[in-house]
């Protein structure tokens, strides 16, 4: 039996993904189909980075701000990065996503498991 991690735990999922060149690779490789730099994008601000009554209990308040301070540094970047032409190869030769996924990084070394 499988089961889906916790909002929590999904967080910590997704800020390891835009941490990682190997995992954002192989995501494009295992969904080809998909515009791999939109959805990396959307899982962030749409489907899963809400906060809020609901979302800040599962935080403490130097995590909530750990979160808080990546999500804003990731939205101020977002319009320097270039159009992925369908790839996440792009983004990655961006030195502004690089500087997203080392944000990522520090801020999932910041959210205790």
């Amino acid at each position: 039996m499988t089961t889906t991690p916790s909002t929590r735990g999904q967080i910590r999922e997704l800020l390891q993904l835009l941490a990682s060149e190997v995992q954002q690779l192989e995501y494009e490789r295992d969904v080809p189909h998909v515009d791999i730099t939109k959805e990396l994008v959307c899982m962030w601000f749409d489907d899963l980075y809400h906060p809020g009554r609901a979302f800040d209990h599962l935080f403490s308040p130097a995590e909530l701000s750990a979160l808080d301070e990546f999500s804003r540094f990731y939205e101020d970047r977002l319009s320097h990065l270039p159009e992925s032409q369908g790839t996440v190869r792009t983004w990655l030769g961006s030195p502004v996503w690089r500087e997203v996924m080392d944000y990522a990084h520090r801020t999932h070394e910041r959210i205790v498991a």
